[in-house]
């Protein structure tokens, strides 16, 4: 059904940028209100938009943000149902071997800019030394 609408989609990217963005922060409120009935909605969700601008102006990744957004309350369910079947012990993360190569995974990626740094510092001193 998409192909058909392909150019009403390029009519639409005609309409100045102005205007578009208008409609859009107004179809995005009336959509945050009617979620819940709810002003706190609107006032959350334009939260979030100064959040997003004032971190896109200091050049901060908005990806992991929104992850972290769409991910945060399955993460939280998922840690409080293994802590729960564990008894409370955080030995269930590294006694299994699956759970083992995600946390030893997450751990590498969280430090990749360390182990970056620690091996530009280095190659640079070799080089000063030669």
């Amino acid at each position: 059904m998409n192909i058909f609408l392909i150019p009403l989609f390029v009519m639409i990217l005609r309409v100045p940028y102005t205007i578009l963005m208008g409609f859009i922060v107004v179809f995005a409120s009336v959509g945050a209100f009617t979620v819940n009935n709810n002003l706190f909605d609107v006032w959350m969700m334009l939260g979030f938009a100064v959040l997003g601008y004032a971190m896109t102006k200091l050049k901060y990744p908005i990806v992991p943000l929104v992850l972290a957004m769409v991910l945060g309350r399955l993460s939280e369910n998922s840690l409080r149902q293994s802590l729960m079947l564990s008894g409370g012990s955080l030995a269930i993360f590294f006694t299994r071997p699956i759970a083992l190569l995600f946390v030893s995974a997450a751990i590498l990626a969280y430090l990749t800019p360390v182990i970056r740094w620690v091996r530009r510092s280095l190659q640079s001193g070799k080089a000063a030394a030669v």
